[in-house]
């Protein structure tokens, strides 16, 4: 039984603080090949690669993991980094690789109605690489704009990312027109 939500919103889903219980579904998770293809860093992530990122992970106040789900099918996880007291945040989420289609939509307006509601941040931010024009969309659908590229020297070379911003003002000004596509109308249960 997974804990009580973090954030639920009737027709759209919610978002669970992993546990645990978790650590090796996100390990698959994010060894799946189509996740892979999305990160800086595309090798597979051994046993002791991973355990040693999620004890970091799990201690790092500023660190925030969820999976999220829509009546009981799991979507995949949703993470923020937000240093202790910040205004400003940075997220990531990947699709579990059994995700129905339209996962990502859901999880991007999960993540966004938690960062600009309970958790109060104003600026929200996150990077994608220059190549996954998909995901650089849905992000435009949801308000973000780009603030430009970047590069990250990865452990398999130089990557460059477009970095995305989305401000709690925007969000509120698109969050009616986001949500109804999903056929809701109101605020988080």
């Amino acid at each position: 039984m997974r804990p009580e939500p973090e954030i639920a919103i009737d027709g759209i889903g919610a978002l669970h603080r992993v546990d645990n219980a978790d650590r090796e579904r996100v390990r698959a998770w994010r060894n799946a090949p189509a996740v892979r293809a999305a990160m800086y860093t595309r090798h597979e992530i051994s046993p002791a690669e991973h355990e040693a990122w999620w004890a970091r992970h799990m201690s790092d106040p500023a660190r925030h993991m969820f999976i999220a789900a829509l009546d009981g099918v799991m979507l995949g996880v949703v993470s923020f980094t937000r240093p202790l007291g910040a205004k400003n945040a940075s997220w990531a989420f990947y699709a579990a690789p059994q995700a129905p289609r339209g996962a990502g939509r859901r999880m991007e307006a999960l993540a966004l109605e938690l960062a600009f509601g309970p958790m109060g941040v104003e600026t929200l931010a996150c990077e994608v690489r220059v190549e996954n024009v998909r995901v650089i969309a849905l992000h435009d659908m949801f308000g973000f704009a780009p603030a430009g590229e970047i590069t990250r020297e990865t452990p398999e070379g130089r990557v460059i990312a477009v970095q995305l911003i989305l401000t709690s003002q925007t969000w509120a000004a698109r969050r009616a027109g986001v949500l109804a596509q999903f056929g809701h109308s109101g605020g988080a249960s």
